[in-house]
């Protein structure tokens, strides 16, 4: 086998492992939360939010673009050991400071657990920002898979250590410890993988990443911003009933986004990463991009479709009775979600292009419309609010064309072009869910399950009809088996 044809077969490994974990990690917060919700009280639920809001922050500022740095850089081993340190050390100073502000909160709140709460998480965030400059390490040394093992390691960890906890009577501290024990295993696993150890700080090095991450974490507190004022709108003019729904409706569809988005983040940034090592620039990224989008709509689009066709069943799975007027707009925002997925690309392939001051101030106007348009529908329910989200995408969309095909070279109308494919493929892919629509199938069977199993139908009927209409897919696939038939070959010769 070719060295090509062993980055192709690693790249695609990589990939799958990396939706896989993604995946397990939706389903590892699902059954916690299963657990908790019949074992908490809301109040607790309250506690818990109120502190989680706080470390996410302080996440946000402790991680500070140390893994998007190092998955950019092109030089020596040297600045990757000496960045890990830098993240060290940050994520060491933002734990103090949470701490010192977790004493803080038990002398303010009458709760009990407060304090404790909030420190424990506090710890967690030295041993996140760790974890995530280690993720990076292992991106930039293509060690996709073993990035994605140690990711499910550590949510298996979460998932084993939360429950546990739970069912000792824990309480709101239970998911707390689950978190401090996923991200200490989330470090030291990523330590163990890569092999790569933290070295002495020099200050060319602390001025550089200083300089760099900067214009990441304002990018963060950016779309932070997005999100919180979005649901202070809805409160503020509609009521906590409305943000509810909304919430829960939004909660469902991140899940699902995240299964696409980590994916595209990774390997994004494997590929054109070494697309600009090749090229010494970003000369191949166009070409890049007409392989690396279509199949991403190819993963992408099906599974959006499936949450939009079977919104209902899919509330009544996971929401229960009573949640019905979640549906609709859990449908409107699974299209928003659709018209995003390709951004989640942006930052690799901007940062990469040498356009990383760019990504604030774009960030920043994608912010301005979609908070613009929550506001202008704001007065009309939530369903408008749901569709001024899908309006606000589509304009970021076109802004996000522009940008790429100006600092990029990536030309989007050809992308969607080439792309045509999925249209069939996925009408097709359809018939299973009008068939148990129109003939009652599986009626019986739990509303979750139900979902699951018409999903496998979909992807079972979609995935060989995307290979046949797609020409080019199947000529890919065929590529990599040939390329692995002269290795086998020269296997049994040596044998």
């Amino acid at each position: 086998m070719t060295e090509a044809a062993k980055k192709k077969e690693s790249v695609l490994q990589g990939g799958i492992w990396t939706m896989v974990s993604k995946i397990f990690t939706q389903l590892a917060q699902f059954a916690i939360f299963m657990v908790a919700v019949r074992l908490m009280t809301p109040a607790e639920f309250g506690i818990f939010a109120l502190a989680a809001a706080v470390i996410v922050i302080l996440t946000q500022v402790s991680t500070a673009g140390w893994p998007e740095y190092i998955m950019q850089w092109h030089g020596g081993r040297a600045r990757i050991r000496e960045t890990l340190s830098v993240a060290m050390i940050c994520g060491f100073t933002i734990a103090v400071i949470g701490v010192l502000g977790g004493g803080f909160a038990a002398r303010v709140f009458s709760d009990p657990s407060v304090g404790p709460l909030v420190q424990i998480l506090s710890i967690s965030v030295f041993f996140t920002s760790v974890g995530a400059a280690y993720n990076g390490v292992m991106v930039w040394q293509n060690r996709l898979t073993g990035a994605a093992m140690v990711t499910l390691l550590a949510d298996l960890a979460n998932l084993i250590v939360a429950i546990w906890a739970l069912l000792q009577g824990y309480g709101v501290l239970a998911l707390a410890w689950g978190r401090l024990v996923s991200a200490v295993i989330w470090s030291t696993s990523g330590a163990v993988v890569s092999r790569t150890g933290p070295s002495m700080v020099q200050h060319e090095t602390l001025a550089d990443t200083a300089a760099f991450s900067w214009k990441i974490i304002l990018t963060r507190i950016v779309v932070n911003v997005r999100i919180y004022a979005a649901t202070l709108i809805i409160g503020g003019f509609l009521g906590a009933t409305s943000v509810g729904y909304f919430r829960a409706a939004q909660r469902i569809v991140a899940a699902f986004e995240e299964i696409v988005s980590e994916p595209t983040r990774i390997l994004s940034w494997n590929l054109f990463r070494r697309s600009r090592d090749a090229q010494d620039g970003p000369a191949g990224f166009g070409a890049l991009a007409l392989r690396f989008f279509p199949v991403l709509y190819y993963g992408a689009v099906p599974l959006f479709i499936g949450v939009i066709i079977m919104a209902d069943t899919l509330t009544a799975g996971i929401l229960g009775p009573g949640w019905e007027a979640a549906t609709p707009v859990l449908r409107i925002l699974a299209i928003a979600a659709l018209i995003r997925c390709s951004g989640h690309a942006s930052l690799a392939i901007l940062t990469l292009a040498g356009q990383v001051w760019l990504l604030p101030w774009v960030t920043a106007l994608y912010s301005g419309i979609a908070i613009a348009a929550v506001l202008a529908a704001a007065s009309f329910g939530i369903t408008a609010i749901a569709m001024a989200e899908v309006i606000a995408a589509t304009i970021a969309f076109v802004i996000n064309a522009v940008v790429m095909k100006r600092y990029a070279g990536i030309a989007w109308q050809t992308i969607l072009l080439k792309t045509w494919a999925v249209l069939p493929a996925v009408a097709l892919a359809c018939v299973p869910v009008v068939l148990a629509e129109r003939f009652d199938l599986l009626s019986g069977v739990n509303d979750l399950i139900r979902f699951i199993l018409l999903g496998l139908c979909m992807m079972a009927v979609f995935a060989p009809a995307i290979v046949v209409l797609d020409k080019s897919l199947w000529a890919m696939l065929r590529d990599r088996k040939n390329a692995r038939a002269p290795a086998a070959k020269g296997a049994e010769r040596s044998a």
